[in-house]
């Protein structure tokens, strides 16, 4: 036992842990008074002697439900007066225009490898087809058809045309700029060699 020498190593180490334990200190103290400046800075309404004691209901303004509205007043115009005041009357909308007839269409999307489609029997008997479709094209070009004619009928013919029209998109009709509802007769050949 050194009774009280401290050796330089004991030294620089008892140093440090008083900086250290300094050092905490202070950080302890100054975190308190920052705490205790702000909790009188943001101290509640009721502790602080210098507000006016206030009340909140709400932050957000909602307007009452229907049920407690007043209800609107309404005004009432004598017969004679109405007429005067009145808007003239809004012109009737135009009957329906029938679709427009496409002649040449132009095509957005088209079927890839369309003999796909070809009736396989058809097809293995080297028999040839053509069908003709009444289509109506809606504003966005999509066509929705119906078999007008089947050459032969009862080999598919007619089927595979349906789907091979459901595969094209075309350009829709336009009026005034604005697209419209077209008409569209699709023939569809098929012929084995291709």
């Amino acid at each position: 036992m050194n009774h009280g020498v401290h050796t330089p190593e004991q030294a620089a180490r008892s140093m440090r842990v008083v900086r250290l334990v300094s050092f905490g200190a202070s950080a302890a103290l100054a975190t308190l008074v920052l705490l205790a400046l702000g909790s009188l800075r943001y101290a509640p309404m009721w502790l602080r002697t210098d507000a006016p004691p206030v009340t909140v209901v709400s932050e957000i303004w909602r307007p009452p439900p229907a049920a407690l509205r007043p209800p609107a007043p309404t005004l009432v115009i004598p017969h004679a007066e109405r007429r005067e005041t009145e808007a003239p009357p809004l012109p009737l909308p135009e009957a329906p225009i029938d679709p427009v007839v496409i002649t040449s269409p132009v095509w957005v999307e088209r079927p890839r490898n369309p003999e796909r489609y070809y009736p396989r029997d058809a097809f293995m008997h080297g028999i040839a087809g053509e069908v003709v479709l009444d289509c109506d094209v809606d504003v966005d070009g999509r066509l929705s058809c119906a078999v007008a004619s089947e050459t032969p009928a009862g080999q598919g013919f007619g089927d595979a045309a349906l789907r091979i029209a459901s595969a094209h998109v075309m350009r829709p009709a336009m009026l005034n700029g604005t697209p419209v509802r077209g008409r569209y007769r699709m023939v569809v050949p098929f012929s084995p060699s291709g």
